[in-house]
């Protein structure tokens, strides 16, 4: 074989490769399973996700399922540079079983079985309407080498279409990839993205927590139970804002904490640890004061946490009034 032929096999199975990680059919247009997907880019992993209200079983289930979500690589790359996905874009929805007990684990779940595996496919010279749902299982976890398209009665069209962040696809799960939407600023219009503690923190640390606030207050109104709104969140949000030298800031969010749980020790130590830092001594003290009575009947926190907040308020009460 020549040394030219030699130099040309590495290409030749790069491009081999290329074309086996996108969409395949079988002559009555099935889509074909790809058996090495694992090679592909790995997006996101979910844990016991679901789009509907829970039953009391899946409220009760211990042994969530994992969502493992993988992409050809040439179309990530596409989507990398422009923000959208091109045709021939492939995904698969690898869904496992999940254990805690197990060799040295014994808290969490890590993954086990495959309970299915599913597809959504932009192809539009196989698929009329562009993107296409499939699922290769047929009963407990026995997998087919080939799957028909899922008919457009399925939820999941419906589903997509109007909840995907980016064209018919849920990049709001995909942290890496929505970043690189929201910059290239192909996120659909209908999609409201979900405030993190990163971006609320961003918003009060350059535009004021009156701004703050505000926003606050819109979320409130259209997700009362939203994420940003548990204890640890704020709790995080104002030590972050405290390390950012911005103390009045941080005790505004505090004290949101405070009046949200207001029966919470942990809240009212961690507002007089911050009025501390921002210099009001007496209202730190009335903090401290609150997290030892309330330290009592806080049934949220274990006994030694408990312990914990009381030894510093009261360090935090001896030191104050002795300066």
């Amino acid at each position: 074989m020549s040394q030219h032929l030699l130099r040309l096999i590495p290409a030749l199975l790069a491009l081999s490769a290329g074309a086996a990680a996108q969409p395949q059919f079988t002559a009555d247009n099935q889509l074909i399973r790809p058996k090495d997907y694992r090679e592909w880019v790995y997006l996101t992993s979910g844990l016991g996700m679901s789009y509907g209200p829970l039953s009391a079983n899946q409220m009760s289930d211990a042994s969530p399922v994992f969502d493992n979500v993988f992409v050809n690589p040439s179309s990530y790359k596409a989507f990398l540079a422009t923000g959208k996905w091109p045709d021939k874009t492939i995904f698969i929805l690898e869904i496992r079983s999940s254990a805690s007990h197990g060799s040295i684990n014994k808290n969490g779940h890590f993954q086990t079985d495959v309970v299915a595996i599913e597809a959504a496919v932009k192809d539009e010279a196989h698929i009329p309407d562009k993107w296409g749902y499939f699922g290769f299982t047929e009963g407990a976890g026995k997998l087919t080498a080939s799957a028909k398209i899922f008919p457009k009665s399925a939820g999941c069209f419906a589903c997509h279409t109007a909840n995907g962040a980016v064209d018919n696809t849920f990049v709001q799960f995909y942290p890496v990839l929505l970043e690189v939407a929201e910059a290239k600023g192909t996120v659909n219009a209908s999609y409201h993205p979900v405030l993190t503690p990163t971006k609320l923190v961003q918003i009060i640390s350059e535009q004021g927590w009156d701004k703050g606030h505000a926003v606050f207050e819109e979320v409130q109104a259209k997700d009362p139970d939203a994420d940003i709104f548990k204890e640890s969140a704020l709790n995080l949000m104002g030590y972050r804002l405290l390390a950012m030298g911005k103390k009045p800031e941080a005790v505004a969010v505090l004290k949101l904490a405070a009046a949200r749980y207001p029966s919470s020790c942990n809240a009212q130590d961690s507002l007089a640890e911050i009025y501390e830092a921002n210099g009001q001594k007496d209202l730190a003290i009335e903090s401290s004061e609150k997290a030892i009575a309330f330290a009592a009947n806080d049934t949220k926190v274990g006994a030694d946490r408990k312990q914990r907040v009381i030894d510093g308020a009261r360090k935090r009460i001896e030191k104050l009034r002795g300066q």
